[in-house]
């Protein structure tokens, strides 16, 4: 058996969910340069029995090569069949200066390729004219080693959908935000109604009177200091910023 390889396009950007990811599609049903037609479910048992059934580890490579360690720049998140075909979410390992440099070009668009290798495990020739020679590869099943980002690929039909910069926030870190902001808002809410809160209204002011400048500086001063647990909240807003994701 031998190894063969499909093409797919890249093209447009993002940066909304974490360093050196990207997606797109690894893989269309679409007929490529070669006549080849890639048929849905042909990716079923591969993603399966060897990903996991998520097509999570699906090693990234640039350019197919596989001599070195080094040629290995990434791995897929995930992988499903769709309408479309295998779309597929990745993250370049940036810590390598190759993975670094493919998500370089990936973002100033110099690279915006895919292609697949495979072992073509179930195939049938179907006929699409008079003659009997007319006709395209169809693979219906296949075995799936990894994909790579080259600079040009056989099938034109797929796409990088997204490439992201920046770090995703966890669940976790969300709710530890959103606790921290809400204790934020309650501390502001606290203060502009003592700012607008109006004096009393009472006859016997002389002994009871607690709205004189010096009280209300007082109040003020401690309703924006930092309390133990006001400093802990504060504390979380700032550690989440500086959090790896």
């Amino acid at each position: 058996m031998r190894l063969d390889f499909k093409g797919f396009e890249l093209k447009s950007l993002d940066d909304s969910q974490g360093e050196g990811v990207f997606s797109g599609y690894a893989s269309t049903w679409d007929k490529d340069l070669y006549d080849d037609v890639i048929v849905k479910g042909a990716f079923a048992e591969t993603l399966d029995n060897d990903y996991g059934g998520i097509g999570a580890g699906i090693p990234i490579h640039w350019q197919h090569k596989d001599d070195k360690p080094t040629d290995i720049i990434g791995e897929t998140l995930s992988a499903v069949e769709d309408e479309h075909g295998l779309l597929v979410t990745a993250r370049l390992d940036l810590d390598l200066p190759e993975g670094k440099r493919a998500y370089d070009l990936l973002k100033r668009g110099l690279i915006h390729q895919m292609s697949i290798g495979f072992i073509a495990e179930k195939t049938a020739f179907v006929q699409d004219g008079k003659s009997a020679w007319d006709g395209y590869r169809e693979i219906r099943q296949l075995k799936l080693f990894e994909i790579s980002l080259v600079q040009v690929a056989a099938n034109q039909g797929a796409e990088v959908l997204e490439v992201k910069s920046g770090r995703a926030i966890s669940a976790s870190n969300e709710s530890k935000l959103r606790a921290a902001l809400d204790s934020l808002h309650e501390v502001l809410d606290g203060i502009d109604s003592a700012d607008k809160k109006p004096d009393d209204d009472t006859d016997d002011s002389d002994s009871t009177d607690t709205s004189t400048d010096d009280s209300d500086d007082s109040k003020r001063k401690d309703q924006k200091s930092f309390d133990p647990q006001w400093a802990e909240e504060y504390k979380t807003i700032s550690d989440f910023f500086s959090l790896e994701h």
